[in-house]
């Protein structure tokens, strides 16, 4: 038994935010039909690179789901969608507002023949507002949404992030949040409801410590020189001797006296917080020890030490950490009495069509 079990969501979303959605949804148990568009499909199929003869990273978010082709421009495709709906339990699209109503398929028609369906759109700036008819990108919702301004080194420009941040914490887990919220409402009310999931909206939200800040001193954090952001040297990234990178997080006053009692520079600790020069004297003399050693000899010394030291692993370390096959992805979270699994492969366009819609 998975927690989702009978839970029938139909994804008409294209590329990565909604499809990691759905497949967090699959994952533990939801039966995910892809509605696709005849021929093309989702156009993450054909982006290089490949894997298993589809795009790697839409197979990486497709997993455990069925696809239906529809053209849900013409008569036929549209009625044919309809009837899915009347009994789907999830609805969810990413298109621009307004799209799906022009279509004929906005959260109210679909409501009149399912009063339990529940909506979920995922844009990038929401239903309304000054900017909900902008195209965006992972790292356009990061801009407005704040994060991108403090994010890069002192001195240096905003730097782009190395995952999509926007796209997955703030659009596609945002989603799924928004689907288990309403299933609980649901179950209360007999109601479904409709779901605006907005990738800056998600991007402010996960702010707090920035805004914060802001709220309680009037000041704007300082890129890369913040108390998270290596202002100081017990919460820095440093390079060891291999050429590989350590990351310190001794924020906490006995982690710091525990990792300079284990570097010989117990000198330091009482000044953990210092300003001025003798702050860039032991970021300095810290650089210097970590240069010392490579970062698996650093972790091997001071993991156990409890100190909040650890390596910055690639992406090949952490395939091999997790015991990832080729083309798997983690399940999370755990679940101790229904847990979650990944799927089979990524369905081929329109794989299901007939067997799904044989009794529509």
């Amino acid at each position: 038994m998975r927690p989702l079990d009978g839970l029938v969501v139909l994804d008409l979303t294209r590329l990565l935010p909604g499809a990691a959605a759905t497949m967090q949804l699959a994952n533990f148990g939801a039966e995910v039909v892809k509605i696709e568009e005849p021929e093309r499909g989702d156009y993450g199929r054909w982006l290089p690179p490949y894997l298993d003869g589809e795009g790697a990273v839409f197979h990486m978010v497709n997993r455990g789901k069925k696809s239906v082709a529809l053209d849900l421009k013409s008569e036929s495709g549209r009625d044919a969608f309809l009837k899915l709906a009347t009994t789907a339990d999830v609805v969810v699209e990413s298109f621009r507002p307004g799209t799906m109503a022009r279509l004929g398929l906005s959260y109210e028609t679909l409501r009149a023949s399912n009063e339990r369906l529940i909506y979920v759109s995922i844009t990038g700036y929401g239903q309304d507002g000054p900017w909900a008819g902008m195209a965006g990108h992972d790292i356009n919702y990061l801009a407005l949404g704040g994060a991108l301004e403090g994010n890069g080194a002192s001195g240096g420009p905003p730097a782009i992030p190395g995952i999509q941040i926007a796209d997955l914490a703030g659009g596609a887990m945002q989603a799924v949040t928004g689907v288990l919220l309403a299933l609980a409402a649901r179950a209360r009310t007999g109601r479904g409801q409709a779901v605006d999931v907005s990738m800056v909206d998600g991007v402010a939200w996960m702010m707090p410590v920035a805004l914060g800040l802001h709220a309680a001193t009037g000041e704007l954090p300082a890129r890369g020189d913040g108390e998270l952001t290596g202002h100081y040297a017990c919460y820095r990234v440093y390079e060891a001797a291999d050429g590989r990178s350590i990351a310190v997080g001794a924020l906490e006053p006995k982690f710091w006296q525990e990792l300079c009692r284990a570097l010989g520079c117990e000198q330091f600790i009482a000044d953990q917080f210092a300003e001025g020069l003798r702050r860039e004297e032991i970021i300095a003399e810290m650089a210097r020890i970590f240069r010392t050693c490579g970062a698996a000899d650093w972790f091997e010394r001071l993991g156990p030490a409890d100190v909040c030291v650890t390596p910055v692993s690639n992406v090949a370390e952490v395939a091999a950490h997790f015991g990832l096959g080729r083309g798997d992805s983690v399940v999370a979270p755990k679940l101790s009495d229904t847990p979650g699994r990944l799927g089979g492969r990524p369905p081929r366009l329109g794989e299901q069509t007939r067997e799904i819609l044989k009794d529509e």
